[in-house]
């Protein structure tokens, strides 16, 4: 008879809700807190609905609705699985110095990453700084330092006031280039 009992009532064997010292069941948990995480929004909702505001009132449904549209897709238990191994593993980092050693090894690797990128946005500038007076020498043209003398003002040009120096390599090449071509 125990045999029949036990095709014919299946409630005397569900699941205990509290599995010894383990966490509990995912349906257990999840879906009281969607329920409430719904019901909230709905309240919410309904306060924003007696203030007039009718495009938030829409927004909160949309949101108010989304525990339950987790729940039902099986996304939420898919998030529940992935916080309970994150917290397993941060549960095993405290006591365990290959964890440690690795967690060492990823620091290492983002100050790396992080003074490679310091050093690759100032390298390119050195580089032009020494590659400059090089170019402008062997195409011609005298190379432009820092220091240079006003120039002499012509008759059209005595209105206007002193050119500034060339605080750049880069303008200079181009400032020359207008200069040589008659381009004030």
């Amino acid at each position: 008879t125990l045999g029949v009992q036990q095709v014919l009532s299946p409630i005397g064997f569900l699941p205990v809700p509290w599995q010894g010292c383990r966490m509990p069941a995912v349906d257990t948990v999840l879906l009281p807190l969607c329920v409430g995480l719904t019901l909230l929004g709905i309240i919410i909702t309904g306060l924003a609905w007696r203030r007039g505001r009718r495009g938030r009132v829409v927004q909160g449904v949309g949101l108010a609705l989304a525990p339950v549209a987790l729940y039902f897709s099986g996304l939420l238990r898919l998030l529940w699985n992935g916080a309970v191994a994150v917290g397993s593993w941060a549960s095993k980092v405290i006591f365990s110095p290959a964890v440690w050693f690795g967690l060492s090894l990823l620091a290492l690797c983002v100050v790396l990453w992080v003074v490679g990128g310091f050093l690759a946005r100032r390298a390119p500038a050195r580089v032009k700084a020494a590659r400059t007076p090089a170019v402008a020498s062997g195409s011609g043209q005298p190379a432009v330092t820092g220091k240079t003398s006003a120039p002499a003002k012509s008759a059209g040009s005595a209105g206007k006031g002193k050119a500034a120096a060339p605080v750049d390599e880069d303008m200079a090449e181009i400032e020359a280039l207008l200069k040589s071509r008659g381009i004030q």
